[in-house]
């Protein structure tokens, strides 16, 4: 193991009956912390903050920030911004998708009683620019939320660059400010985009309530995405082929859907 994951390991650990997973990793950052990984790929920046914890930074290789754009992805339950980036390789399944974008990982709850650390999306994407020293891509801005991740999307929706949501088994709520988002938009169209396991149940009421099309079950993995998907304002998967971990565990699903939905 390198010592750049000897570090992140040493971080991600959490005592018996002590604080929540991300509540650690924000007590244990200080906002001097920066560490750089030089790849093949393409480059990994992880600093740190003083109250709101580490954030991760991946800047492919071929990153052209006239006609990239932004990906953030937040964490679900039961771990740490630094342990999902290790434990789910996110690194590697971003280069997998060989899409020409900036991808963020910053803290978010790993816990309901976690607050939200990043509530504005502008002041994360500022600190991204500053302390990872990248040009800000000229695009849009897609989150991608797993799981409980999806409180922390909504305060989001203000902002006027977001044009993709994906909720990877994430609908638990707040069903109607993600459609009222959907359908606010005026110059540049939104997606939301659903991919349904735990969430299935909720996420048939919102298909059907809306007549949304849903591709019943995932497409195999190596075919891409249509053109009347990747344009849907509401695009609905049911991920039968997963459970809810593997959806972003195994290294299959996340590449596919950031390379198709550009």
């Amino acid at each position: 193991m390198s010592p750049f994951a000897l570090v992140l390991c040493a971080l991600a650990q959490l005592p018996d009956g002590g604080p929540s997973w991300a509540q650690l990793a924000v007590q244990q950052t200080r906002g001097d912390e920066w560490v750089q990984q030089l790849l093949d790929d393409g480059r990994h920046v992880r600093f740190g903050t003083d109250t709101q914890g580490p954030v991760h930074v991946w800047v492919p290789k071929r990153y052209r920030p006239a006609t990239a754009d932004t990906v953030v992805y937040l964490h679900g339950f039961y771990t740490s911004v630094d342990q999902a980036l290790l434990e789910h390789r996110l690194t590697e399944q971003f280069a997998d998708s060989a899409r020409n974008a900036l991808f963020v990982v910053p803290e978010t709850r790993s816990w309901r009683s976690d607050k939200l650390w990043w509530e504005d999306l502008e002041a994360l994407l500022v600190q991204v620019e500053k302390k990872a020293k990248v040009e800000r891509p000229k695009g849009g801005v897609t989150v991608v939320g797993h799981s409980g991740a999806y409180r922390n999307v909504v305060p989001w929706l203000q902002h006027p660059a977001l044009t993709r949501v994906v909720l990877v088994d994430g609908l638990y709520g707040n069903e109607d400010e993600l459609l009222a988002w959907v359908d606010g938009a005026t110059e540049r169209g939104r997606q939301l985009v659903l991919v349904g396991v735990e969430t299935q149940q909720r996420q048939d009421w919102l298909t059907k309530k809306r007549g949304v099309t849903v591709v019943d079950g995932l497409p195999p993995l190596f075919v891409p995405l249509t053109l009347a998907q990747r344009s849907a304002s509401i695009l609905a998967f049911v991920g039968e082929r997963f459970d809810h971990m593997s959806l972003v565990t195994s290294g299959r699903l996340l590449p596919w859907l950031l390379s198709g939905l550009r």
